[in-house]
């Protein structure tokens, strides 16, 4: 008899509300399977993939889907090089740093498909992620943020929309995140934070065209998500 179904974690919960209703998914580097197994057992998806590169996780999911009662494909696949492009409508990447994932979306050319969708939770280099698919003619249509166990995360859906034009200045940093809520203000500190030190760092290596361009950016975000300014004074930027 399969167990009653569990509760996703708010990370978790957060990549769930944005896989599409009715899609077919697929969760690249799956873990345990616990994702596609809720997707799975709510009916908000009819077919779904566990995909892992390593066996042992596989396995882990093999068990859980068993114990749940959710029959799905598992996949023992490097990134997205076992999948084909009728294997799946929506593409969950969660946990891998934002340049592997950015690699993976590059080099997988029937991703170039409008009616495909990736939602993808960056642990690493958001920036880097979003500013390389905007260069690969991805948008991202709706992005969100939650607090799990002390942390602040964010994830977000995207499509191919095809050649993008001049990139909003805040884009990288935070994306499509709309202002007012908890997680969103703590997210948009950290990105203050890591601007902040990109900042010096390249004021130290006399790059003076790029800490103004960082310093810039910051104030933006600043104003636009924290509701604060800041003044230059002096070639510093204080609050």
């Amino acid at each position: 008899m399969a167990r009653p179904l569990f509760q996703l974690g708010p990370r978790l919960s957060l990549c769930a509300s944005l896989v599409r209703e009715g899609a077919a998914v697929a969760d690249i580097g799956t873990d345990h399977g616990y994702l596609p197994i809720w997707l799975l057992k709510t009916g908000r998806c009819p077919r779904a993939i566990a995909a892992d590169i390593n066996a042992s996780p596989l396995e882990a999911a093999r068990r859980n889907a068993a114990r749940y009662g959710a029959k799905m494909r598992l996949l023992l696949s490097d990134g997205l090089q076992g999948l084909g492009p009728g294997d799946a409508e929506d593409i969950v990447i969660a946990g891998m740093g934002g340049e592997l994932i950015l690699r993976m979306a590059g080099e997988t050319s029937w991703l170039r498909n409008p009616g495909k969708r990736l939602v993808l939770q960056p642990m690493s280099c958001g920036p880097q992620l979003r500013a390389g698919l905007w260069d690969l003619g991805f948008s991202i249509l709706e992005e969100r943020a939650c607090l799990d166990s002390g942390k602040v995360y964010a994830a977000f859906s995207a499509a191919f929309t095809g050649e993008n034009g001049p990139m909003p200045l805040l884009y990288p940093y935070m994306g499509r995140l709309e202002p007012g809520s908890p997680a969103v203000r703590l997210y948009a500190e950290k990105q203050a934070r890591i601007l902040e030190n990109q900042r010096k760092g390249a004021a130290h290596l006399g790059e003076t065209a790029r800490a103004k361009a960082l310093g810039d950016a910051m104030e933006a975000l600043r104003e636009a998500y924290l509701g604060e300014s800041i003044e230059e004074e002096k070639g510093t930027y204080c609050l």
